[in-house]
């Protein structure tokens, strides 16, 4: 198969169907292909806004039940994490989109969903291993928004409020289960600042649930330890 033809916005959407349905390691061999693709292709900040003119996102309203994973183990304080998936629609008809022509929106939306599916997999699994894979994607969902940002690119997600909120919360719930707890208090004390915009605004422009926004403050009001415990 020639993977760079490959329609990114289908393998991305299949793979969101797959996250809805728990079939995560699945989910997870889809979008790690789609992120190495993506790391893979250069990026033409020339066509991007014009491209992402074309990109409608939605929020999945499946959210997997972490505390009702099989293999979970409780781990005390921090637990909440965001895990609805973002699926993507192409709304341009007269080209297929391939991972040449992706824009730094798409990319940033595909590479999140690749860094859940991680998260995902390792509170499946109680298997920390994969949470270094799902904070290095996530940070790199940032990063792909900064440098377009950086270029000039007038990006959608760049200026989603709710976008940048759930990063936060996921990169402190990841740091905070790799008892980086510097990282999670800087994630965390950025995302308790937000919390109260959020709370303010009207519901008919909030993505968030009422069980996420508990989630997320019940996050920030976590006491983080000081410094990792003794071996």
């Amino acid at each position: 198969m020639t993977y760079h033809k490959l329609d990114p916005v289908e393998l991305n959407n299949i793979a969101v169907q797959h996250l809805e349905h728990s079939n995560i390691s699945v989910a997870c061999k889809i979008l790690a292909t789609a992120v190495r693709l993506i790391l893979n292709t250069p990026i033409n900040y020339y066509s991007d806004s014009k491209i992402s003119n074309y990109i409608r996102f939605q929020w999945s309203k499946v959210a997997y039940e972490i505390n009702q994973a099989p293999n979970r183990n409780h781990i005390p304080g921090s637990t909440f994490m965001f895990s609805r998936a973002i699926i993507l629609y192409d709304c341009c008809t007269t080209r297929k989109m391939t991972f040449q022509h992706l824009c730094s929106d798409a990319k940033t939306a595909i590479v999140y969903n690749a860094g859940l599916a991680f998260h995902l997999a390792a509170m499946e699994n109680n298997d920390s291993t994969f949470l270094p894979k799902a904070r290095t994607t996530y940070i790199l969902s940032q990063t792909i928004l900064r440098k377009a940002s950086e270029n000039g690119i007038t990006s959608t997600l760049c200026f989603d409020y709710d976008f940048h909120v759930i990063l936060l919360n996921n990169l402190g719930q990841t740091s905070y289960e790799l008892v980086d707890y510097d990282a999670s208090s800087y994630y965390f004390e950025k995302l308790f600042s937000n919390l109260n915009h959020i709370a303010s605004r009207t519901i008919s422009n909030n993505i968030f649930e009422n069980s996420d926004m508990v989630g997320m403050t019940s996050n920030v009001i976590v006491d983080v330890p000081n410094a990792a415990p003794c071996a």
